[in-house]
């Protein structure tokens, strides 16, 4: 779990995954805590009508329901807290090294990646008859500055990594002593809704689309993302994982066995999801351990590695000023990179820092770079379909436009301030 520290190994700094991390464990905790007050009270109200033996039946498991749930969110709530506070400690590190950098350049100091710091010559500033004993004393002088810089720099980089194994460690430990069956509690919200699809066809649109993907009430967006916009650039190979066997059996292929499930039974989200979709969806809880909570979180590379043995790659779209401190991309590199992609026919996919009206952490498809007057644009489309009055509001304060059927374009420099982490296929197996 421990999250990767800079530019080189120990200047990368992810603090936006570790926010979008702690969102994630914290809006987890919110589900499990309402799902279990739901559950409890619609049990309370049928236990009035049960008597003897099923009443004591049904107190009993409602009550260890309740203990495991607690458990789990409090645990979910605990990590949220170790995320947030590794990624401020991450950050006043940065922050640290940071102007200790700027300063060091901005008196011609040379930094390496790894924080190694080369003074400049003397000759720079000693008038062209000085003295050689001059020269060598303000060298000395230089060099002894350049180990002071390094010092702070390193120190810096060291704190940054060590905050950060702190806060895997945390994160960690949050579950510990949790057992299996804490981890899978019986019932709401452990479980999940399914419904018969017998009687639709497999790609309601005659071949896989985007527009099959509407997710509802469960949190597999990063799912729904990597199927969507393979959907988009690739569908044959939407086509290539999935045999419908001809007996309301599908196989799904991944990299690593293959999955059948039953058409009659599939994940139920509450939305109009295309079947091909929901018969991924099922498959994957399948192969994931048999519970649908084991995926409700995760990245789009993880589907795409999964599912189809991609070589994927990913990067943060952050403004120049900090391309010194991680997987940072300037705005134009990352047009370039999303943009070549796409027109390989390789699928992106973006995810949100959470201040555009969308939970941090929120997967879209990219689907399409476009340049117009001198500007560079990216088009997305939002997994749910569709875009609620908060979305469109917080899109268009932060300079795009958002459109009712999911749609979301904004300028290259907008959308790096808005989005922390490009996922992309680099290349298919």
């Amino acid at each position: 779990m421990t999250m990767a520290i800079g530019k080189t190994q120990a200047l990368r700094g992810d603090v936006g995954a570790l926010r979008a991390q702690a969102e994630e464990f914290r809006a987890n905790g919110t589900l499990l805590r309402d799902g279990n007050e739901t559950a409890l009270r619609v049990l309370g109200d049928l236990l009035g009508s049960w008597l003897g033996n099923a009443a004591d039946a049904a107190t009993e498991s409602m009550g260890r329901t309740e203990g495991q749930v607690r458990k789990l969110a409090d645990a979910h709530a605990d990590a949220a807290e170790a995320a947030d506070a590794g990624a401020a400690g991450i950050e006043g590190y940065q922050s640290l090294a940071r102007a200790a950098i700027l300063r060091a350049e901005s008196e011609d100091f040379t930094v390496a990646e790894d924080g190694s710091v080369t003074a400049p010559s003397a000759m720079l500033y000693l008038p062209g008859d000085a003295e050689a004993e001059q020269v060598v004393s303000a060298q000395h002088a230089l060099d002894e500055k350049a180990r002071q810089y390094e010092a702070t720099i390193k120190q810096n980089l060291a704190g940054m990594t060590a905050e950060d194994a702190r806060a895997a460690a945390a994160i960690s430990g949050a579950f510990d002593g949790l057992s299996e069956e804490d981890m899978n509690p019986a019932g709401p919200p452990g479980d999940h809704n399914t419904e018969d699809r017998s009687g639709d066809p497999l790609y309601p649109n005659g071949e896989p689309d985007i527009t099959d993907i509407r997710q509802g009430d469960f949190g597999d967006c990063w799912l729904l993302a990597a199927l969507g916009s393979t959907a988009l650039t690739d569908p044959q190979k939407i086509k290539d994982l999935i045999t419908d066997n001809g007996d309301g059996t599908y196989t799904v292929h991944f990299q690593d066995g293959d999955v059948t499930v039953n058409d009659d039974s599939l994940l139920d989200q509450g939305a109009d999801q295309g079947k091909w979709v929901a018969i991924v969806e099922t498959a994957y809880a399948e192969h994931e351990g048999g519970n649908y909570e084991e995926i409700n979180g995760g990245d789009s590379n993880e589907a795409y590695e999964d599912l189809f043995g991609a070589n994927t790659g990913a990067f943060d779209p952050d403004s120049s000023t900090d391309l010194f401190f991680g997987d940072n991309k300037s705005p134009g590199d990352s047009y370039n990179e999303m943009r070549e992609a796409l027109d390989d026919g390789r699928p992106v996919t973006a995810s949100v820092r959470g201040r555009i009206g969308i939970d941090g952490g929120h997967a879209l498809m990219v689907t399409n770079m476009y340049e117009r007057d001198g500007v560079q644009y990216v088009e997305m489309m939002n997994p749910w379909a569709s875009n609620n009055d908060a979305i469109i509001n917080g899109v268009k304060e932060a300079g795009g436009e958002a459109y009712p059927d999911g749609r979301i374009v904004m300028n290259m420099d907008d959308f790096s301030e808005e989005f922390y982490k490009v996922r992309y296929v680099e290349d298919w197996d």
